[in-house]
């Protein structure tokens, strides 16, 4: 598997964290957590789309 399949599915994995995190935030018992969380896997989508060809 080359390097960028793998940036590509990291990316797609961490997007799916950030959309259950955005579907699920009112279940997290701390809501500041849950957006921190939210924020830091958006910050690290963007960073690996830089390794991606743009589509």
């Amino acid at each position: 598997m080359d390097i960028l399949k793998q940036v590509a599915e990291l990316k797609e994995f961490l997007g799916k964290i950030y959309c259950f995190m955005e579907d699920n935030e009112d279940s997290f018992k701390d809501g500041v957590e849950a957006e921190d969380i939210k924020n830091e896997t958006w910050k690290w989508m963007q960073e690996l789309a830089k390794f991606l060809p743009e589509v």
